[in-house]
């Protein structure tokens, strides 16, 4: 069997500069599209929302549909659920879980034992919530935690743990163990080590992981429903109030997801000097 031979001096196939920058653009046009289309709905008059074909530049722009949202009498008091419960339970799943992906990225417990924790954080992140809607609410409403903050910052913390573990684990297990060495050697302890050293050269994991953990905090859907009514009661719930089996009221429901898409840009924004950052750079004096 004839083996076809690279030549020692063929150049490897590379795009040219032209093609590359019209893939970039492409690219950015199907991920911004979305939002487009998102906000030009929501500026739309009523008699252009659903057209056939549908019209991609408004003839008309109005701020109806803003007005009628922000009409609801509500409104503020379901902002602030949505913000305090996002932020509450962002800021408890990326701290409980970077504790314990620490743990287990570390040969502080035995090495059979970390990989049975690791495979049962693994099979409760896999089955579907839907699964324990029903017996999760019947308990959380005989305790008398239904219809409070505090029922969806434990839920959402619960079912966010395993993929905030999974995810700093490999930044925990790729950072240099010299970096750890150095510290003991200077007296610090293991919560020193983990507070001062780990922590700030983590910070580009942990900036990605905050936002994976406020986004599905702040986009959830089906708890926040099930587990609230008013007092606890979320924007994505109040979404899903102008939906019903006779109509679909498309601008307000625009206009308020475009508002609700404003606090995530602006938490990724926050943290997106982080994301540039080397893990280790600089860690290690000479």
């Amino acid at each position: 069997m004839a083996v076809a031979v690279q030549h020692p001096h063929a150049r490897p196939f590379r795009l040219s500069r032209p093609l590359l920058y019209l893939a970039a653009a492409l690219m950015a046009v199907l991920a911004v599209f979305p939002f487009y289309w998102l906000a030009m709905t929501s500026i739309k008059p009523g008699n252009q929302v659903a057209t056939n074909p549908p019209i991609l530049i408004p003839t008309q722009l109005s701020l109806q549909n803003y007005h009628d949202v922000f009409a609801v009498e509500d409104l503020p008091h379901f902002l602030a659920n949505s913000l305090i419960i996002s932020l509450a339970s962002t800021a408890l799943t990326v701290f409980l879980g970077s504790l314990a992906a620490y743990a287990l990225a570390k040969r502080y417990l035995p090495y059979r034992l970390r990989h049975s924790i690791l495979l049962w954080v693994l099979i409760t992140r896999i089955y579907p919530p839907i699964t324990t809607a029903i017996p999760y609410f019947v308990l959380l409403r005989r305790i008398g935690m239904s219809d409070t903050h505090q029922a969806l910052i434990v839920t959402y913390v619960a079912y966010g743990l395993p993929f905030v573990i999974w995810l700093m684990l490999g930044f925990f297990q790729d950072m240099p163990t010299e970096i750890e060495e150095a510290a003991v050697m200077d007296g610090c302890s293991l919560w020193q080590r983990f507070s001062l050293v780990v922590i700030p050269l983590a910070l580009p994991g942990l900036a990605v992981t905050a936002i994976f953990a406020f986004v599905y905090s702040w986009n959830e859907f089906l708890y926040a429903s099930m587990l609230t009514s008013f007092n606890a009661k979320t924007l994505p719930v109040v979404i899903s109030g102008y939906m019903s089996d006779k109509f679909l009221r498309w601008g307000e429901m625009s206009a308020l997801g475009t508002l609700m898409v404003l606090p995530v840009i602006v938490f990724a924004a926050g943290a997106q000097r982080y994301l540039v950052r080397g893990l280790t750079f600089g860690a290690v004096k000479e």
